[in-house]
């Protein structure tokens, strides 16, 4: 089972709840945050914050999918979660609000929770992809030391788009630690 508050400076992890749902439909619903995402429908519709917070709880007792709250300052500034059996998503997801885009939040919080991964949840390989046009997102993931397994293409928002898959191994991760 995974902690319920984390701590990583210069962020905190804490499950979802339904009170962030204006935070989440604020930040998420941008375009640019939606865009650069597979999952987030733009434009976000109203409810939809609510609905999917939801179903978190669920898929946290049971062990499907554990979404953190990214907080700065006491404030949601994103959403990271860990899916222990990486199916058609990768293991490790996220997105951060354009305002708070390049402060390390992201980075923090995705090195956080691969180490819960390997410390808490014993896997043996933590993946997350991005579209290949986001380097930003390709950066986070290589400070957390994952490293390209492979490219493709893939359907998002209604065209082909060139997309990548990056991962660790517990191996790699603990040899990072040592070193």
């Amino acid at each position: 089972m995974l902690p319920h508050r984390v701590l990583a400076w210069p962020i905190a992890l804490r499950p979802i709840a339904a009170g962030d749902a204006p935070r989440v439909q604020l930040l998420a619903g941008e375009r640019n945050v939606a865009e650069t995402t597979a999952l987030i429908p733009h434009p976000y519709p109203d409810g939809a914050a609510e609905a999917w917070i939801a179903t978190q709880a669920g898929d946290w007792s049971a062990g499907r999918e554990y979404t953190y709250a990214i907080e700065a300052e006491s404030d949601l500034v994103g959403v990271i979660s860990l899916r222990p059996v990486a199916g058609e998503q990768d293991n490790l997801g996220y997105w951060i609000g354009r305002p708070y885009w390049g402060s390390g939040y992201a980075t923090a919080a995705a090195s956080a929770v691969i180490a819960l991964a390997f410390s808490c949840l014993e896997l043996d390989v933590v993946t997350a992809s991005h579209l290949s046009r986001n380097a930003p997102s390709a950066r986070v993931l290589e400070k957390c030391g994952m490293s390209l397994l492979r490219t493709g293409t893939r359907e998002h928002r209604g065209a082909q788009e060139a997309f990548c898959v990056r991962g660790i191994s517990r191996e790699e991760w603990e040899a990072r630690l040592a070193g």
